[in-house]
């Protein structure tokens, strides 16, 4: 889902600035004040109406960046795209290498112990935190299960509490990621952003590619995703040791496979929801969703107002109620209020109530709404 929005992210800012059919410092005027109003919609959203996982700041700032490769080749988009992902990818695994090197030293230490040779105080440290470690993993160690259950107690106390409360508590999280860790943590959206400026020059969203191209993403590039995706998950819930073990035979860590399958399925799935919108019988039903899209920033923030009001403390107070089941009905009731409401209101109105202040902001009293 959210590759997915991110190429569409990307592919709407070549919208924009090709609309404009020139290239002077106009359309960069209005792209940087687009970009700059985002900011300031995704601060809103993350500390005012308290979604902690907000992307808006994310993407804009992302897109003030892509700005300056809006001119670049569709292949040399693509490459640069590429060598992004690759570089994040394989250093997003580094860690589990790198742990890699302390399981062997466990394994000594372990081995020592067994044979009842001394052990230092350097070699006990080593297997006190790999023991620590492992426990993270299934089966899950008794200080473990312990220690998470007592953030989950910790946070629901936090978030059944009143506005100011949950509202400072969200900020200090958030906080971090928009200072000094965003620069560690924006290249993924980054590149996936580039990536949809490629293929929206390529014409991959405009359906002017080959329909055997489609063909080979959907039915070769999403069993590939999977699998990928697969032997990432598959390893990980096996135990540390089990989980290193794995990875001694492979030179990538279970990351690598993981961080690659993710970019392979996104383009799959978006591949996808291309050839069916070429199938006629589907199109009607598929244009009950076309609305939902047309608001799409206003339905993404209406979410965020939603689940505040329903879950926090200030409001009806459900944090924390409900099992997986109760929360996926949940998402689908929000699903069908967001689709009806939607096309309810294109029946009278033209622009969604935040696009229409994001473009009045943008461009100034004289838009065309």
């Amino acid at each position: 889902m959210r590759g997915l929005f991110t190429l569409l992210f990307g592919a709407g800012l070549m919208l924009f600035i090709e609309n404009k059919n020139d290239n002077s410092i106009h359309v960069a005027d209005l792209y940087f004040k687009r970009m700059t109003w985002m900011i300031v919609f995704g601060l809103v959203d993350a500390y005012i109406f308290l979604w902690g996982g907000d992307v808006l700041y994310e993407y804009a700032m992302c897109g003030i960046f892509a700005f300056a490769f809006r001119t670049m080749k569709p292949r040399n988009l693509l490459l640069l795209s590429f060598s992004i992902l690759s570089l994040f990818i394989y250093f997003s695994g580094a860690p589990f290498l790198e742990r890699k090197e302390k399981y062997i030293e466990y394994k000594n230490v372990e081995k020592q112990i067994n044979e009842h040779k001394p052990v230092n105080e350097k070699q006990q440290e080593v297997y006190d935190e790999f023991v620590e470690v492992k426990g993270s993993y299934l089966p899950f160690s008794k200080d473990h299960i312990h220690n998470v259950t007592e953030d989950i107690y910790n946070r629901e106390i936090k978030m059944k509490a009143d506005y100011p409360a949950i509202f400072l508590a969200n900020a200090e999280e958030v906080m971090p990621y928009h200072t000094k860790e965003f620069f560690m943590g924006m290249w993924e959206s980054f590149a996936t952003i580039l990536l949809g400026m490629a293929l929206f020059k390529f014409g991959f969203f405009q359906g002017t590619i080959k329909t055997s191209i489609y063909r080979v993403l959907v039915f070769i590039g999403i069993p590939v995703g999977i699998t990928l995706c697969g032997l990432s998950v598959l390893t990980s819930v096996h135990t540390q040791a089990e989980f290193i073990q794995a990875i001694e035979t492979r030179i990538f860590s279970v990351n690598h496979p993981g961080g690659a399958g993710r970019i392979i399925l996104t383009v799959g799935y978006a591949s996808a929801i291309l050839l069916l919108c070429r199938v006629n019988w589907l199109k009607s039903f598929l244009r009950l969703f076309a609305n939902v899209g047309r608001m799409a920033l206003t339905n993404y923030i209406m979410q965020t107002i939603l689940c505040s009001f329903y879950f926090f403390g200030f409001g009806l107070n459900h944090y924390g109620e409900y099992d997986a089941t109760g929360l996926l009905l949940f998402v689908v009731t929000i699903w069908i209020i967001q689709i009806t409401y939607s096309n309810i209101y294109f029946r009278f109105l033209k622009m969604g109530p935040v696009e229409w202040l994001w473009k009045r902001l943008t461009y100034g009293k004289g838009f065309n709404d």
